[in-house]
């Protein structure tokens, strides 16, 4: 008698169909292909010794590259068999329930967006409605990076509008750190930044600081101050 009974089994002792499965263990030390152990149905709740080791299917993988999704445990996943060999058992995908429910509803049959959400609440977001974008936030939505179209589209969880300088048009790319510091580094090559016109203000202290020399070149300048204006170096020459 095989376990959990021969309602399982084809005739020729295979498994055929589709099952579902809970991981029971996902930390693949042996081979490190990122493997993890499913306890199927026929297999009693604490007998996770006797599942099989299961390879996951994903959209696209080759050598070290490719898509890592490794589901945790007690995820409820899709399991089928190569061959219908129980000691070859393939994970589909995962599956949502009553317990573990999607990271966000359809409320209006639109389906206007799609995208991804960590554990912990990070989110890449595909918006496909009328004002369409592509949006990269933190678990706090305090940091984002974003392409598209800055104005609300679309409805439900998911519509959002993006938060843009005073004048700076109804596109674009978009960064924003709402609660902390943004900084943008390039410590070993040359930062370029161009435009029709480029402006860069400061609500409190702006500073402009070179270790070599400081070149400040237009058609015309011009410098104002509505207080005293201080000028100082080895040598000034004006004029």
């Amino acid at each position: 008698m095989r376990a959990g009974g021969d309602r399982w089994w084809a005739n020729d002792g295979t498994l055929a169909g589709v099952y579902y499965g809970i991981v029971c263990q996902n930390k693949d030390d042996e081979l490190k292909l990122g493997r993890i152990k499913v306890r199927l149905p026929w297999l009693d709740q604490g007998d996770v010794d006797q599942a099989h080791w299961a390879q996951i299917a994903t959209p696209m993988c080759g050598n070290k590259f490719g898509w890592w999704m490794i589901p945790d445990v007690d995820d409820v996943v899709a399991v089928m068999f190569v061959g219908g060999d129980i000691g070859q058992p393939i994970v589909l995908g995962g599956i949502w329930s009553q317990k573990d429910k999607p990271p966000e509803p359809v409320t209006d049959g639109k389906n206007e967006f799609r995208g991804y959400k960590s554990r912990c609440g990070h989110r890449m977001l595909l918006d496909d409605s009328d004002k369409p974008k592509v949006t990269f936030r933190d678990k706090t939505d305090a940091l984002q990076l974003s392409i598209g179209n800055f104005a609300k589209g679309g409805s439900g969880p998911n519509a959002h509008e993006l938060p843009k300088p005073q004048g700076a048009g109804d596109k674009g790319v978009g960064a924003c750190s709402m609660t902390g510091n943004l900084n943008i580094l390039c410590p070993s090559g040359k930062l370029t930044i161009e435009g029709i016109n480029v402006e860069i203000s400061a609500d409190d202290k702006l500073d402009i600081n070179a270790k070599g020399n400081l070149e400040l070149k237009g058609a015309t300048t011009t410098m104002s101050s509505s207080q005293a204006s201080k000028y100082e170096g080895a040598t000034v020459n004006i004029g």
